[in-house]
């Protein structure tokens, strides 16, 4: 479908019509939430890279009782925590229901320590509890959920690797019924000898200014597999494919079906570097991403590719790529054409031009006012505290965006219609439906200040509050979830994803709103590429959708 051309007067009405007299999300503060957590990610300064990209989020229902509890990951200070300073550990909060949570980190077996970046949440030993995977500078780290939200840390189990990881993405690579990871690694940074401008012969400037060094003229570690062999996680990446490619700074990744055959590709967001698509041939990767489209903007450039999400953004029922990137870059938005090919309609779709200024980490598309259609968002914040110096034409601080979709076209929803008016150091933004009234909710990670929490106020509550329906997915033991699973509603395609956005795990459930709703039947792709069909189920719920127990579609 080609991308419509809409009138800047139709798109400000169509704004209006969203947001009402209220903003589209309000936040929730920490003293009403009780999730209070702040975040210590080295010195206020960060005169190292190592201190730039903030904790990761999780969001997973991890005690079995159908909401979704938060993970937080934590930082430390570059040299061990200063004198007198009170740096937590990463925090597990509870949902009580009513955006009510409660701090059980106490003798949960989840209070880590360390830069902790990326997490996968997944059932490793097939039991049917949500266990986490948390990457970061150095070991790794499982947690397995034993029930009651308590964890043991099965760390020892995993290969060895002292890599950077920073994003983790969950699915099921070989299609045998159990969820692998694909793990992104940044660079070699060595704690006792970090690089500094000034000293072997390293000129960090950014603008004229004196910046920390990286990623450019430091090492980039290469990604790995891991592959779940009857509950124990191996490194997989050359058996796979995934160790034929060269090392990049890898900081975003996803998984889903971008060619619609039946298996689950992989997509890596690189730092100054191509991306990666990895096409998934029966269970081993071939990486194709220049000759894809979806490896370098449309004019040809490589650029510094942050968040990541997937979904179908023009409702041809094919999947789009979205990508968050540097300042004086825009976010790419990846239009798929079929047969493998990708366009980029960053500004043809106008999501280029107001992003040129932000510096984008967490990134979703998501049906926020649930009027059928995917929007987006982006959590915002720079690297570089001189960021805020003459002539750079960005800031250290900076809102999260909100895109509406109107027919194809982007519009970015002014702050007091969109409710993301605080400026802040944005990093990792985790989305789901945590008060379970269909939409989604956000938790952002804020480099060195507390997690926020913003509630979507779109429709819900509304008299004119519009029809939706959500389905939990199950694909059997060893994929609760149902993760790479490819659902369709009528015209709308939504997929079970829990690994998006930057450094975090999202609510894995898929919710259809708009013209979808008068189909009478769902149908379900399965990892393993088989189909079913489920009666579409009353609205304003979740249904179960479990393989096996739908009728078979060909």
């Amino acid at each position: 479908m080609p991308f419509a051309f809409v009138v800047p007067w139709l798109c400000w009405i169509a704004s209006c019509a969203v947001a009402g007299d209220a903003p589209l999300f309000v936040e929730i503060p920490p003293d009403r939430s009780g999730l209070a957590h702040v975040s210590v990610y080295g010195s206020p300064e960060k005169d190292f890279i190592l201190e730039t990209n903030g904790p990761g989020i999780a969001l997973a229902d991890f005690d079995g009782d159908g909401d979704l509890d938060v993970f937080c990951g934590n930082g430390d200070a570059l040299y061990g925590k200063p004198e007198g300073s009170d740096v937590s550990p990463c925090r597990l909060f509870r949902n009580d229901g009513a955006l009510r949570f409660v701090d059980v980190t106490e003798g949960s077996g989840a209070a880590l320590e360390g830069f902790c970046n990326g997490v996968a949440v997944l059932d490793v030993d097939g039991d049917g509890r949500r266990d986490l995977f948390v990457a970061r500078h150095g070991h790794d780290v499982l947690l397995r959920n034993v029930g009651d939200l308590k964890f043991e840390d099965v760390s020892s189990t995993l290969p060895g690797d002292d890599a950077w990881g920073t994003s983790v993405a969950a699915f099921d690579a070989d299609g045998d019924g159990d969820v692998d990871l694909y793990e992104t690694n940044y660079l070699a940074f060595d704690v006792a000898k970090p690089p500094r401008h000034g000293a072997d012969g390293r000129h960090c400037t950014w603008f004229g200014h004196v910046v920390m060094c990286g990623p450019e003229g430091l090492r980039p570690e290469a990604d790995r597999l891991l592959r779940n062999d009857a509950g124990s996680l191996v490194d997989a990446s050359a058996a796979l494919g995934v160790a034929t490619v060269a090392p990049s700074f890898g900081l975003g990744v996803l998984a889903a079906d971008f060619d619609a055959d039946g298996r689950t590709d992989v997509y890596v967001a690189n730092d100054s570097m191509a991306n990666f698509v990895f096409w998934n041939r029966d269970g081993t990767f071939l990486e194709d991403g220049l000759a894809a489209g979806a490896a370098v903007s449309g004019d040809g450039r490589e650029q510094a590719g942050m968040g990541v999400d997937v979904g179908d953004v023009d409702g041809d029922g094919r999947l789009d790529l979205f990508v968050t990137n540097f300042s004086g870059e825009p976010n790419t938005l990846y239009r798929n054409d079929g047969d493998g090919f990708f366009d980029d309609v960053s500004f043809r779709s106008n999501l280029g031009p107001a992003s040129m200024p932000r510096l984008g980490w967490g990134a979703a598309l998501l049906d926020v006012d649930r009027d059928g259609d995917l929007d987006a968002f982006t959590s915002n914040g720079h690297v570089y505290p001189q960021a805020d110096r003459p002539g750079t034409d960005t800031a250290y601080r900076q809102p999260c965006d909100l895109f509406v979709n109107t027919g194809g076209r982007f519009d970015l929803a002014p702050a007091e219609r969109s409710g993301l008016g605080t400026l802040a150091v944005h990093r990792a933004a985790a989305f789901g439906d945590l008060d379970d009234d269909g939409d989604d909710d956000v938790v952002v990670a804020v480099l060195d200040g507390p997690v926020r929490l913003l509630r979507n106020d779109a429709r819900s509550g509304r008299d004119d509050d519009p029809p939706w329906i959500g389905y939990r997915l199950d694909a059997g033991p060893g994929n609760p979830d149902g993760l790479g699973a490819t659902v369709a509603l009528g015209p709308a395609v939504r997929v079970a994803k829990s690994s998006y956005s930057f450094q975090a795990a999202n609510d894995p459930r898929v919710v259809f709103a708009g013209a979808a709703l008068a189909a009478e039947r769902v149908v379900v792709r399965w990892p393993d590429g088989s189909r079913e069909s489920f009666p579409r189920g009353a609205l304003g719920t979740w249904h179960p959708l479990v393989r096996g127990e739908g009728t078979d579609e060909p």
